[in-house]
């Protein structure tokens, strides 16, 4: 019976949080040297040669695709390709269908902060989809790319629509509430490396959303999550370069 991960891993945060320290060691490590301008221009050299594969794999030639898609996800950085090629791997376009490889393109795509590809590894993991089912690596992978935009977020809004009284009885206590659990769980997610976290808790300083508003406690933030190949960091630091050059 195949089994994707949802609310069977909600109370996960709680237990790892007390670890203070990642489940699982990325191959693909942090960058503590990640400029903003230099990962946009990398990215935009990335987007250009890849242009020539969207055309073939458009046309359905994938037999033509896949050696230039090996060939671009040489580029570590290059999420798309490796995700790519992990969906024709499992598809079986223009290769042999490979559970074995799909996994390890996922797993080079999800390692690069593809956040679909940590889908599929949190659920290759979880179901033994061409690798050893292994539930702490799944939950790993689970918190990485689900945790922040399906749980925090939820808190989040929920937090906001209490304030607010638009959709439901005005509660400031329950706003608090939900606006408190929101940050305490970006800050469980910021020990363990969690990009999508870092990003968040620099929104947050960003428009003091539950803390005091703090620039540069809020640029500090976006570039550990860069660091941590979060790619929508690249943009907040530039806007924030942009907005006070």
């Amino acid at each position: 019976m195949k089994k994707f991960i949802g609310a069977v891993f909600l109370g996960i945060w709680r237990s790892g949080s007390a670890l203070g320290a990642p489940l699982i060691a990325m191959s693909n490590t942090a960058n503590p040297g990640a400029v903003a301008d230099a990962y946009l221009a990398h990215a935009r050299v990335i987007r250009e040669s890849d242009r020539p594969i969207v055309v073939l794999l458009n046309r359905d030639d994938y037999g033509a695709a896949i050696p230039l898609l090996r060939k671009a996800a040489a580029d570590k950085d290059d999420f798309w390709v490796a995700d790519t090629l992990g969906h024709l791997y499992q598809a079986g376009l223009g290769v042999e269908p490979s559970p074995q490889q799909a996994f390890q393109w996922y797993l080079q795509a999800a390692e690069a902060g593809d956040r679909s590809a940590q889908r599929q590894v949190a659920n290759a993991y979880l179901n033994g989809w061409g690798v050893a089912a292994n539930p702490q690596r799944a939950a790993f992978w689970f918190r990485q790319g689900l945790m922040v935009p399906q749980v925090v977020n939820a808190d989040f809004w929920l937090g906001k629509t209490y304030a607010a009284g638009k959709l439901m009885p005005k509660n400031m206590d329950k706003a608090a509430w939900y606006q408190g659990r929101s940050l305490e769980l970006l800050q469980t997610l910021y020990a363990e490396r969690v990009g999508a976290a870092a990003y968040d808790l620099g929104i947050a300083y960003l428009h003091g959303d539950g803390v005091d508003k703090d620039r540069t406690r809020a640029e500090a933030y976006f570039r550990q999550a860069l660091a941590w190949h979060y790619p929508a960091a690249a943009y907040a630091i530039t806007h924030l370069e942009e907005k006070h050059s």
